[in-house]
């Protein structure tokens, strides 16, 4: 179109062929060139006129930033005129061409600003590809004869010269648009100054000036040197590369980065010049990119492009071998040549440009240098390591240069394969080589966790050493990060197999040779190394366990129990009976910890091999397929680093069993049983429990059992009858099977007789289990048939054991002991928590009970006679004493409780006088303690507090058991009535008061010893209160029995404690169990318990609480005077100050579960319980409530509200579902509501222990609605006063909701209830309206108050208001009214109690009793004095703390009427 309107232009304005001509000319010249051509290069923000520029500027520059849209139309318009203009003749593109050339040339020289040279170099790159896609696919030669081709010969020195990136950019792109020999020889010609041609003739003459310039100009040059062009170099140089004559060019590109130098055709060290080798490889790279490109589009029609061994070069594939050999040249250069060699970069890029034999080669020696890096190694186990991978790899010897060169050939070693780690994979049948390698890789990366945790112990000149090792392993870290994303899984699965058997093997030689790290350090890292292994290498659930298996794989001195023999059968078990337990022991206890540690991140199933159904494990589950061995060798193990089988393992394998109901489970659990059976079996030694059949059995009474399988037997089988896993029909089974063992014919089998006590009593607890849910009928059938049977066969096993001699005669080598045993087992009891009290288990018949009582009394007699001293024998009678008294007590006699206590007064006793000495002890080594080494008194009181006699404490817990049994007997008849068969308790009662006398000292015998420890430090406190751990059944029935205790014997206890005389008396002792940091519940209550009760409560709180805390003198009193309240106050126990006066914001920072959080709870319920006990109108309490008004630090209420729920209780209350409450706050509304209506918070420390979330949350409720009902005015104040708005919201919402209702409830029905005991005073009660009105009648005057109690009571003020008055001034009637509000306002305590005493106010005022001048009234609103304090000038009296608060505002001494000195 543009060229037809110059056409007829031409025909219109121009007569004759020189006006055409001239026509033509100034259109190219004046057109084109000036404004057209001018506006595509220069329009935008550049600035035109710039000095490189020969174009005049005839126009005004405007400076616009067009759209390419805007510019592209501009170009092909260009493109257009000129085509048209060649076509018509030649001469006309001259001008055009002139001005072309010399734009470009003048950009070139530009050096001041790079942007805008970049930006004409970019729009010109644009008008080439317009010109590819208008004029040289039709064939058209004059874009590059006429413009590229003189361009570039002008610009070519320059670029060249001056290293222009943009330039070589351009020449780039024309090359790869004209192609490279037409380019080159436009270039070269135009640059000798003759003109471009495109004939073929001179075909020949071309190809040779083009091989001459490519490899004597071109090649050099675009490899020589790494400034910013290198890129834009290797670009170019790939561009000239043509298909034709490719493998020459190649040849010379190789040549002239390789210097030649053939010895026998190999290469030598030092001939390989390392700026040009970085630039081969960068070269390699960008043709790795280019094929990989071309070969999935298929755009570029030369064929080297999809032909990678075309690149191929016996001079490449020797300098890559040379490289990889050489020691002098592995450096940073030569570690990028090999990897551009190599490739792999990226799993799409595994082009190689050496052989497959080559790459083996390059990676062996890879693999030893590696190798040679972890034998240099200063840590042991990674030395040794080396050794490890080397053994399993053949053919594989390390190298011997020394340390910095090995750190820098590793780093080089890590560069390369961090560039082509995918290639490994092209070698995939080196199943040793790629393994080895791998595995060396993760072995250093490892290293570095190992580095890393020893970097406090290490000193600086070895810390400055290890820096470069540090650096390598930081790379192989880096690169194993960049191998996560499935690059392990996608090798052969012979190579992930081999690769597992490395890593594991290594790992599990970290495990027995690291010392230098903490070993739950050491179990820790190896068990992440472990899961990393696991995630990377295995592809289903099946590889895992295979790998597992190897884990757990047996060796000399694992495992310790236990041996997996896989030839009998896939996880079939062997016992280990000749384990070197001394050697072993390290090392297993590290082992077990790591598979703990394993456990807990990916699972107990699959560690014991479980199949959950979600994912096959094999074609078929048998009962060989589980890892039960494994499960036995922990239970064997007992204990390890950070955790042991009862806390850690056997919780876990409880809870999985109870989430599924798949046949791997119950295959397991049987599988385990098999195992610890015939291992008990075998080693059948005895271990059943001394301390009585306790069910549930006590976790550190069954770790007192020394035999291993045992141990872990009862542990198990107590674990999962104990938690439902287990029920009836297993302890049938396990009783059928135990029978049959123990009987061999006529012959009994010793060692099933030996283990058979401990098991027979968990065995009869599940069978008489009474929360079975079960209801089918032939199942309740089945019991009765074995209880008759059991029954028949306990009757045998009693017959059995009255025909031995009694244990007074008892020698070794008879069964007495071991019957004797087996028949107390089959009587077990039950204890509620904190063995509050024993149940029985069974229910026996008349003739059972009549053997047991005759075995017992068979032993009654002999022993009366013949006092036996054996340990032995006086635990076997003092057990057979627990049961006795259990089962048969009504059937005792006179004489047989004669005996029972005598026995339980002499073994309790006996303990006294132990524990005392041992009390008295220890003051006196913390009072010489006090200039003496502190190792030293804590070895002394360690010493003491373990030297007493275990035996001793064994029977007198047992002693102890049969006691709580008498009395609980004895509660039972008097409860019932029952005179059938009466306990005569007349001739006892002294000995019971002595017996509970002689259990309260050793109560405070243990708290008197650690408080007397704490004064020496805490560590020496810690020691007593761990001394205890080792007898928790000991202590929890001395607590059962001190809660059950009587006032009268508390009082005794006391006093015998004070008059003992040592370092502190019973009230620290009782705060020292209290506040224990070694916790033993049972302990911890009954210390509360006597502390909040009388006769201890007395002096628990508040310290010389027997003076009478008032101001009040007597009546007659006109003393001036003045006895300020501070000189009076009252002080609180030391224990409890510091938690309520002192405490500090930081209890606020503290952990909500933290043992110093649960004491300042304990401490304030402690106080609240004090003053709730306390008689509502004595002065005690006023003085108390003041204490705690004036002194009480408000961050408690603060604390409570951290355990509180409020967002959830709100949400709750919005549903107005009260069920559907969450635990915590579930637990928090019902202990604030229960302790309103129940006036107590026992009930929430009862279930505080153990503490946890829930139980915390009771406890902060129940002192929050405690602390409304005692303190509602304390509470308010806080309440005002907190700042943030959507938290008092909550909390006010939470009070009204589950808090205010019962509190107005109490309220007033305390005010229906009072007796105020005036026929001129009156008060009624509106339920509905929660309104009470009070009438005040006297002397023809009288006035109607009504209170209002709002919804959020006591957060919100009462409202009082007068309904009617007569006879009353309107002052007095104001002043009344106010006097009622400040009552009720400040009352903290009962709505009652405030109402009585406004009414005494009045009362006191008819009666002429002169009020306060300072607060116009009679009775003080807080304390409740008279104004007693008289000025001896105008005689006026004040309450003394209206006279404190004048004198401490106003500065002044003097009386506020007449100013006179006070």
């Amino acid at each position: 179109m543009l060229s037809f309107c110059f056409a007829e232009c031409i025909q219109v304005y121009c007569s004759g062929v020189d006006a055409m001509q001239r026509f033509r000319v100034t259109l190219v010249g004046d057109i084109l060139v000036k404004l057209l051509w001018s506006d595509y290069l220069f329009s935008g923000g550049f600035n035109h006129q710039d000095a490189g520029s020969s174009v005049k500027k005839t126009t005004p520059s405007v400076n616009l930033k067009y759209p390419w849209s805007y510019l592209e139309e501009l170009g092909n318009c260009v493109i257009e005129i000129l085509s048209e203009s060649y076509l018509t003749e030649y001469d006309v593109l001259s001008p055009y061409s002139v001005a072309f050339r010399e734009d470009c040339v003048g950009m070139f020289q530009q050096t001041a600003n790079a942007e805008e040279r970049a930006e004409h170099v970019e729009r010109i790159i644009k008008f080439l590809s317009l010109l590819e896609q208008y004029s040289v696919k039709k064939g058209e030669a004059w874009p590059l004869v006429q413009l590229v081709g003189p361009m570039l010969a002008n610009s070519f020195p320059l670029i060249k010269s001056s290293d222009i990136p943009d330039g070589i950019r351009l020449l780039t792109v024309a090359v790869s648009i004209f192609g490279p020999r037409a380019t080159l020889h436009q270039l070269c010609n135009c640059s000798a100054g003759s003109p471009g041609s495109a004939n073929p003739s001179e075909r020949k003459l071309e190809l040779a000036d083009f091989m001459q310039a490519f490899s004597e100009t071109f090649v050099p040059w675009c490899l020589s040197g790494h400034s910013s062009s290198i890129n834009s170099r290797l670009d170019l140089l790939l561009e000239l590369l043509n298909d034709e004559y490719f493998p020459k060019q190649w040849d010379i590109v190789v040549s002239c980065a390789i210097n030649r130098a053939t010895v026998r055709g190999r290469m030598e060290p030092g001939t390989v010049e390392s700026e040009r080798l970085v630039s081969l490889a960068m070269l390699l790279d960008k043709a790795r990119v280019q094929i990989t490109r071309k070969l999935l589009t298929g755009s570029s029609e030369y064929q080297h492009w999809y032909n990678p061994e075309a690149w191929y070069h016996e001079l490449l594939e020797s300098a890559a071998v040379l490289v990889a050999c050489s020691s002098v040249t592995f450096n940073h250069s030569a570690a990028q040549f090999l990897g551009a060699v190599l490739g792999g970069l990226v799993n799409e890029k595994q082009i190689s440009f050496v052989s497959k034999n080559t790459i083996i080669l390059i990676f062996k020696e890879i693999e030893k240098r590696l190798l040679s890096f972890m034998a240099k190694s200063c840590l042991d186990s990674v030395k040794e390591s080396d050794s490890i991978l080397t053994a399993q790899i053949l053919n594989v010897a390390t190298t011997s240069e020394g340390s910095e060169s090995t750190i820098e050939m590793a780093q080089a070693s890590l560069d390369i394969l961090n560039c082509s780690f995918f290639c490994l994979k092209s070698i995939s049948e080196e199943v040793d080589l790629v393994s080895g390698i791998l595995a060396a890789v993760f072995v250093i990366d490892w290293e570095l966790d190992l580095i890393k945790m020893q970097e406090d112990a290490i000193n600086d000149a070895s810390h400055e050493k290890m820096k470069g090792r540090r650096e390598v392993c930081q790379v192989a870290h880096d690169l194993c990060q960049r191998m996560k994303d499935g690059f392990c899984k996608s090798l052969s699965a012979d190579i992930r197999k081999k690769l597992g058997n490395l890593l594991v093997q290594v790992v599990r030689f970290v495990i027995l040779k690291e010392y230098k790290l903490r070993a739950n350090i050491i179990t820790s890292m190896c068990c992440s190394w472990l899961v990393e292994v696991l995630s990377r290498l295995c592809l289903d659930q099946a590889e895992e366990q295979k790998l597992l298996d190897q884990v757990l794989g047996k060796d000399q001195i694992w495992p310790s129990w236990i041996v997996a023999d896989f030839t009998i059968g896939n996880g079939a078990s062997i016992l280990n009976m000749e384990n070197d337990l001394q050697v072993q022991a390290s090392f297993s206890l590290k082992f077990i910890s790591l598979i703990d540690k394993l456990i807990s991140r990916i699972g107990i199933g699959k560690v014991l091999c479980l199949d959950d159904g979600s994912i096959p494990l094999k074609e078929s589950m048998d009962e060989e397929s589980t890892r039960a061995w494994l499960a036995a060798e922990i239970l064997c193990t007992w204990k390890w680093i950070d955790g042991t089988a009862v806390d850690s393992f056997l919780p876990l394998l409880s809870r999985y069993a109870k989430a599924g109901d798949h046949p791997s489970v119950h295959s397991l659990l049987d599988g385990i049983l098999d195992i610890l059976l015939s291992g008990a079996l075998v080693q059948g030694q005895r271990g059943r429990l001394r301390l009585l059949n306790v069910w549930p059995a006590l976790n550190d009474e069954i770790g007192k059992i020394t035999e291993p399988f045992l141990r872990a037997l009862l542990s198990l089988v107590v674990t999962l009858f104990k938690d439902g896993i287990w029920g009836r029909d297993k302890a049938i089974e396990m009783f059928e099977i135990l029978m049959m063992k123990l009987y061999v014919g006529e012959s009994i089998n010793q060692n099933c007789l030996n283990i058979l006590p401990s098991i027979i009593t968990v065995l009869i607890q599940s069978l008489h289990h009474r929360g079975g849910t079960s209801s089918d009928a032939g199942q309740h059938n089945q019991l009765d048939l074995l209880d008759e049977r059991l029954q028949h066969i306990l009757r045998d096993w009693l017959h059995r054991t009255l025909m031995f001699p009694p244990l007074v005669e008892w020698t070794s080598g008879q069964d007495t002991e071991e019957w004797l045993e087996l028949v107390i087992a089959c009587y077990p009891l039950r204890s509620t928590p904190c063995i509050k009290s024993l149940k029985l288990v069974r229910d026996i018949g008349v003739e059972e009970r009549t053997l047991v009582l005759e075995l017992f009394r068979k032993q009654k007699h002999r022993t009366s006679v013949v006092a036996n001293q054996l340990p032995v024998v006086r635990m076997l009678l003092s057990e057979l004493l627990v049961i006795c008294v259990g089962y048969c007590w009504k059937e005792f006699a006179e004489d047989d409780w004669e005996f029972f206590f005598s026995q339980v007064r002499s073994s309790i006793q006996s303990v006294v006088v132990m524990m005392e000495e041992t009390t008295e002890n220890v003051n006196d080594v913390v009072s010489d303690g006090l200039t003496s080494k502190s190792s030293d008194v804590l070895k002394q009181l360690d010493h003491l507090v373990s030297a007493s006699d275990s035996s001793a404490v064994n029977v007198a817990s047992n002693s102890l058991a049969s006691f709580s049994l008498f009395r609980e007997g004895w509660e039972l008849q008097r409860s019932s009535k029952d005179d059938s068969s009466p306990i005569v308790l007349e001739r006892w009662n002294p000995t019971i008061d002595r017996l509970i006398e002689a259990i309260l000292r050793l109560f405070f015998c243990t708290g008197i010893s650690e408080s007397i420890s704490s004064m020496y430090s805490h560590e020496a406190a810690l020691v007593v209160a761990e001394s205890r751990c080792c007898n928790s059944l000991f202590w929890q029935l001395i607590a059962s029995n001190v809660i059950n205790s009587s006032s009268q014997a508390r009082e005794r206890a006391v006093r015998a404690v004070e008059f003992w005389g040592l370092s502190t008396g019973s009230v620290s002792s009782l705060y020292a169990i209290l506040f224990s940091s070694i916790q033993i519940p049972s302990l911890q209550l009954a210390a509360y318990v006597i502390l909040s009760t009388e006769p201890v409560s007395r002096s628990a709180v508040v310290k010389g609480s027997d003076v009478v805390m008032d101001d009040v003198s007597s009546d007659d009193q006109e003393s001036s005077s003045l006895v300020l309240p501070s000189e009076k106050s009252i002080q609180l126990q030391e224990e409890l100050s510091f938690r309520v006066e002192k405490l500090s914001y930081e209890v606020l920072e503290m952990d909500l579960l933290a043992h110093e959080r649960v004491n300042i709870l304990l401490s304030w319920s402690l106080l609240l319980s004090h003053l709730w006990s306390l008689p509502a109108s004595s002065p005690s309490r006023e003085q108390l409530v003041q204490y705690v008004q004036g002194s009480g630090n408000s961050i408690i209420l603060d604390c409570i509200f951290q355990h509180i729920p409020l967002e959830a209780c709100y949400s709750q209350t919005l549903k107005k579902k009260d069920a559907d409450l969450p635990p915590e706050a579930s637990e928090a509304v019902s202990g604030a509501t229960r302790a309103i209506t129940t006036g107590s918070l026992l009930f929430a420390v009862e279930s505080l222990w153990p503490v946890g979330t829930k139980s915390m949350a009771s406890l902060a409720g129940a002192l929050y609605g405690f602390m409304l009902r005692v303190f509602p005015a304390y509470v308010r104040g806080w309440f005002s006063e907190f700042r943030d708005r959507s938290t008092s919201s909550l909390i006010e919402t939470f009070t009204r909701t589950w808090c205010s209702p019962a509190l107005i409830v109490d309220e007033l029905s305390q005010i229906k209830k009072a007796d105020f005991a005036d026929e001129m005073f009156s008060v009624s009660v509106s339920k509905s309206a929660n309104e009470v009105v009070a009438t005040y009648t006297k002397e023809e005057t009288g006035m109607d108050l009504v209170i209002r109690l709002p919804a959020t009571y006591p957060l919100r003020h009462v409202d009082v208001d007068c309904m009617r008055s007569l006879g009353i001034s309107e002052v007095k009637q104001r002043k009344w009214l106010m006097s009622m509000m400040m009552f009720v306002r400040n009352q903290n305590g009962a709505l009652a109690e405030a109402i009585r005493i406004w009414k005494s106010n009045l009362d006191k005022e008819f009666q002429g009793v002169e009020e306060c001048p300072i607060c116009y009234s009679v009775i003080h609103t807080d304390n409740h004095s008279l104004p007693r304090l008289a000025c001896r000038t105008c005689k006026h009296k004040f309450h003394s703390a209206c006279l404190y608060k004048w004198f401490s505002t106003s500065h002044k001494s003097s009386c506020p009427l007449c100013q006179s000195p006070f």
